[in-house]
C-alpha cells in the first residue's frame, strides 16, 4: 500500500515539478525574450514642412543674395569705365588750364601790340605838335600876332587855335593841313590808348582765369588720385563680400574677378581692333580712290584720249569700291572692296604714266600740305616718348600731357601748334574719319557738335592706331583709335 501510495505520491510530485519547471522555463524564456530589441509600433514622427511664408522668405533671401552678387559684380565690371571717366574729368580740367594759359598768352600779345600802337601814335602826335609849333614861330617872326598863336601852347593846344576864326585866318593853308593831321592823329592816339588799356584789363582777367584753372586742375588731379586709391580699397572689400556670399575664399573670389576683368579687357581690345581694321580698310580704299582720281586728271592732261578714258573709268571703279568699303557689313566684303580700289588706282596710275614725258613721280597725297614731308619725323618723335609719364600741363622733355605731346611732335616737322587741344583743332585742316593718314590728329570732346568742348588729342600713326598721353597713371602709349570712346573730330596740320 505504501509502495502504491508512494508511487502515487511520486507521480503527483513529478507532475507538479514538471509544471514548476515549465513555469521557470517560461519565465526564463520570457526574460530572455525581453532582452531582444523588438520594434515599436507607435505613432510616426510627422515630417518638417516649411510654411508658405517660410518658403517665400527663403526665396526672397536667395534673390537678395543673388542681387547683391550681381550688384557687386556689376560695380567691379564698371571700375575701368569709372577710372576712364575720372581721367576724362581730370583731363578736361588740365586742358582748361592749357586753354587759360593759351588765352593769357594771346592777351599779352594783344596788349603789347596795342601798347606799341599807342606809343607810336603818341610819338607821331608829338612830331606834329612840334611841326605846328614851327609854323607858329615862323608866323611870329614874320610879324604875326603872338597872342593869336599863344593857344598852341595851352592845355587844349591847337583845338583852341582852330576854334578861333581870327587865328584860323592868320594861319596859312599849309599850317591848317598840318593841324588837321594833328587832330586826326590825336583821335587815333586816343583810340589806341583805349585799346591798350582794355588789352591790359584782359591780361589781368586772363591771369586770374589761368590761376583759377590751375587750382581746379590740381584739385581734379588730387581728386582722381584719391578716387583711384579709394576704388582699390573698395574693390578689395567687394571681393571679400563676394567670397562671403559665395561661401568661398578671398583668393578664389579675387582670382575669379581678375579673370572676368581680363576677359572683359580682351573683348574690349578685340572690338577696338575690329573697328581699327575697319578704319584701315576704309581709309585705304578712299586713299586709293583719290589716287586714281588724281591719275585720271593727269592722264586727261598728258595722255592720249583712249588712255585718259581708261584712267577715268578706273577712277570710277576705285570710287565705287571705296563706297562699297564704307558700306560693307563684313570684314571679307570690306577687304575685297579695298583690294579692288587699290587695283583700280594702280590701273589709273599706269594709264597716266604711259603718256606724258614727265610722268613717273607717284603722287603720295602730300602735295600742297605743309609739313607732310616730315610726318615720319613727327611719328618717330612721338615713339621716342613711349613710356614717359602723363603730367598735366607738361610739354616734355620727360613728361607730357596730350596736347603738349602733339605740339612738340609736330614742331619736329617745323609746324607750330599751341599747347591747347581746342586751339590745335582750330589751326588744322578739318578732315573726315576715313581720310585719316599717319600724322593726323584725332580729337575727343564732351559735345560731338561743338569743337570748343574738345579735351583730348592723339597722334594717328596708321593701321587704326595712335600715340597719345592718356591720363594720370597711364604713360605715353600706343592704343587703338577706339580704345575707349569713338573720337569726334579729325584734323591735318
Amino acid at each position: 500500500m505504501r509502495t502504491v501510495t508512494g508511487a502515487s505520491t511520486g507521480g503527483s510530485s513529478g507532475r507538479i515539478g514538471r509544471h514548476v519547471l515549465a513555469g521557470v522555463l517560461a519565465i526564463s524564456m520570457t526574460g530572455s525574450i525581453a532582452l531582444v530589441a523588438v520594434p515599436a509600433y507607435g505613432d510616426p514622427t510627422p515630417p518638417v514642412i516649411p510654411s508658405q511664408n517660410e518658403v517665400d522668405a527663403a526665396k526672397r533671401a536667395a534673390a537678395a543674395k543673388a542681387a547683391q552678387v550681381a550688384t557687386i559684380e556689376k560695380r567691379l565690371a564698371g571700375a575701368t569705365d569709372r577710372l576712364e571717366l575720372l581721367g576724362q574729368v581730370a583731363g578736361r580740367a588740365a586742358e582748361a588750364y592749357n586753354g587759360a594759359v593759351y588765352k593769357l598768352g594771346l592777351a599779352k600779345v594783344e596788349a603789347k601790340a596795342a601798347a606799341e600802337r599807342a606809343e607810336k601814335a603818341e610819338r607821331t602826335l608829338a612830331d606834329q605838335r612840334r611841326h605846328i609849333g614851327r609854323f607858329a614861330a615862323a608866323s611870329y617872326q614874320g610879324g604875326g600876332d603872338l597872342a593869336q598863336v599863344a593857344p598852341l601852347f595851352s592845355v587844349d593846344g591847337p583845338q583852341e587855335l582852330l576854334d578861333s576864326a581870327g587865328a584860323s585866318r592868320s594861319i596859312s593853308s599849309a599850317m591848317q593841313a598840318s593841324f588837321l593831321r594833328y587832330t586826326a592823329t590825336q583821335l587815333v592816339r586816343n583810340a589806341f590808348r583805349l585799346q591798350s588799356e582794355q588789352a591790359l584789363k584782359r591780361v589781368t582777367a586772363a591771369t586770374k582765369a589761368a590761376a583759377i584753372a590751375k587750382t581746379q586742375a590740381a584739385a581734379a588731379q588730387r581728386s582722381q588720385a584719391a578716387a583711384v586709391a579709394a576704388m582699390g580699397a573698395e574693390r578689395r572689400a567687394q571681393i571679400t563680400q563676394l567670397a562671403t556670399l559665395r561661401q568661398t575664399s578671398y583668393q578664389v573670389a579675387e582670382q575669379r574677378q581678375n579673370g572676368l576683368e581680363e576677359l572683359a579687357r580682351q573683348r574690349a581690345a578685340a572690338e577696338a581692333a575690329r573697328k581699327a581694321e575697319e578704319l584701315r580698310l576704309r581709309a585705304a580704299a578712299k586713299a586709293a580712290a583719290e589716287a586714281a582720281q588724281r591719275a585720271a586728271e593727269q592722264a586727261a592732261k598728258r595722255a592720249s584720249r583712249a588712255k585718259a578714258e581708261r584712267a577715268r573709268k578706273a577712277a570710277e571703279r576705285a570710287e565705287q569700291a571705296a563706297k562699297r568699303a564704307r558700306e560693307a557689313k563684313t570684314r571679307a566684303e570690306r577687304e575685297k572692296a579695298a583690294r579692288e580700289a587699290e587695283e583700280a588706282a594702280r590701273e589709273a596710275e599706269k594709264e597716266a604714266g604711259r603718256g606724258g614725258k614727265g610722268g613717273g613721280k607717284k603722287d603720295d597725297g602730300n602735295d600742297n600740305v605743309p609739313g607732310r614731308s616730315g610726318v615720319a619725323g613727327v611719328i618717330d618723335f612721338a615713339r621716342e616718348q613711349l613710356g614717359e609719364p602723363y603730367v598735366w600741363g607738361a610739354e616734355g622733355p620727360d613728361a607730357w600731357d596730350c596736347s603738349g605731346l602733339t605740339m612738340k611732335a609736330w614742331a619736329r616737322a617745323g609746324v607750330r601748334l599751341p599747347h591747347y587741344s581746342v586751339a590745335q583743332y582750330e589751326q588744322v585742316r578739318k578732315i573726315a574719319e576715313d581720310d585719316l593718314r599717319p600724322g593726323d590728329l584725332i580729337f575727343w570732346s564732351q559735345d560731338a557738335e561743338d569743337p570748343g568742348t574738345i579735351f583730348h588729342v592723339g597722334l594717328y600713326i596708321g593701321e587704326g592706331r595712335m600715340i597719345h598721353a592718356p591720363r594720370t597713371g597711364r604713360p605715353v602709349r600706343i592704343d587703338s583709335v577706339y580704345y575707349w570712346e569713338t573720337p569726334d573730330f579729325f584734323g591735318r596740320p
